[in-house]
């Protein structure tokens, strides 16, 4: 076995990793265009996640391309539910003694949940599927819900990332292209986990005469 091929993988794939993340970072510069961003980045980390080796350039464009409209429906759904949280909690929290800052509150409590269970998923599956907006928001919301300790490890993942990221500002590609990495093998994960409870459910019901 050659010792050297190893160390050739490792750098290769350090390269494609730093490419990618390059190529997020740069795309995502319009603001407009980042869920189509992520989109690719999602599109390349999901090849890496089922051991292959995908061309990194080619794998983004076309997912970038493809899907701008559903990634900008996506994403826009996404910022306008963490908006409504932040929106409702400044306001509860900025009216001291007001009657309604409990129910304020616990109102926001509803989007701010449903965003997190949505994002933590929603782009690993865009990458991968052709569904419309709504019905994928809501598979996203359905497998977060079902795998409680793989969503916290997808936000705990970005969380990491994003605190990195300001430490250290030119490492941002790379912690993107890392996290979307890791992201895309949880959401692998929960996929299967919801396959085989559905493969499960659908053996375990009675057969009809």
């Amino acid at each position: 076995m050659n010792p050297e091929a190893p160390l050739a993988r490792l750098l290769t794939r350090l390269a494609d990793l730093v490419a990618a993340g390059l190529l997020w970072t740069v795309a995502s510069l319009p603001l407009v265009t980042l869920p189509a961003a992520t989109t690719g980045l999602c599109a390349v980390a999901d090849g890496w996640a089922r051991g292959e080796s995908p061309p990194v350039l080619r794998t983004f464009w076309e997912a970038f391309r493809h899907r701008p409209a559903r990634g900008l429906a996506v994403g826009g759904a996404l910022a306008a539910g963490a908006l409504v949280a932040v929106v409702d909690v400044s306001f509860a929290l900025g009216a001291d003694g007001a009657p309604l800052r409990t129910a304020v509150l616990a109102t926001a409590a509803v989007p701010a949940l449903a965003t997190a269970l949505a994002g933590a998923f929603a782009f690993p599956l865009l990458a991968r599927t052709d569904d419309a907006p709504r019905p994928l928001l809501r598979n996203a919301v359905l497998l977060a819900a079902g795998n409680p300790p793989l969503t916290v490890a997808v936000w705990a993942t970005l969380a990491v990332a994003a605190v990195l990221s300001l430490m250290a500002p030119p490492a941002l590609p790379l912690l993107a292209a890392l996290a979307a990495t890791a992201t895309a093998r949880l959401a692998r994960r929960a996929v299967a986990r919801a396959e085989r409870a559905a493969a499960g459910a659908r053996s375990a019901r009675p057969a009809r005469a």
